[in-house]
């Protein structure tokens, strides 16, 4: 199979999975006569709805960006990688639900504990399938063993932040939640990986 349907079915995913992140919003139901002290009260309570919101649409916008990345070094795929991205997609997808519980709960243990679980699988299988496709030698000779590390310590980043802010909001659920918003922060941030991936796309221009 060739990697580009592959890229194209993880495209759809995320597309839609981030599409429906907004569903998980209510709009403010008001009795009339509508006030603008009334509307404003209404805003100011689906607020953390709307955080949760755009925290998760960003969080998948990291690990698109991470997934989008890896298959710019693949030449070719196997029964492995392929099993590999499906159960990433997966977790992909059920983000929506995990995120629509943790907005509806944010101070529990056990809607943190979905949240941070799915998306530490997330990166598992996106690691995972960093780490098959080079030992495997399914990615081009740009792939060098430095890049190659470089990809892993970027992955596991996330990994280590999500592990991190699901134990601690367990316990303490505003700080869970602070570092869970950090994780698009941290991404954002030069990374060693960034003069590597520029030279690629210099070189596909």
């Amino acid at each position: 199979m060739e990697s580009r349907r592959i890229a194209a079915l993880a495209d759809g995913v995320f597309a839609i999975a981030m599409t429906l992140l907004v569903l998980q919003v209510p709009v403010p139901t008001l009795a009339a006569p509508v006030t603008g002290e009334a509307m404003l009260d209404a805003l100011v309570g689906i607020l953390p709805a709307v955080a949760s919101f755009a925290v998760s649409f960003l969080i998948l916008g990291t690990l698109w960006v991470g997934h989008h990345n890896q298959f710019r070094y693949l030449r070719r795929v196997d029964p492995a990688l392929l099993w590999s991205n499906i159960f990433f997609l997966l977790c992909v997808a059920f983000v929506p639900f995990a995120t629509a519980f943790l907005a509806r709960f944010p101070l529990e243990a056990a809607p943190m504990a979905v949240y941070g679980g799915t998306l530490l699988l997330a990166g598992l299988f996106l690691f995972a399938h960093w780490g098959h496709a080079v030992n495997a030698g399914l990615v081009t000779d740009d792939v060098t063993p430095e890049v190659a590390e470089l990809v892993r310590e970027r992955i596991s980043m996330g990994m280590a932040v999500y592990l991190v802010a699901t134990l601690a909001g367990v316990f303490l659920p505003k700080v869970g939640l602070v570092l869970f918003a950090c994780v698009p922060v941290l991404y954002l941030l030069p990374s060693r990986i960034d003069p590597a991936l520029e030279a690629d796309a210099a070189l596909d221009d």
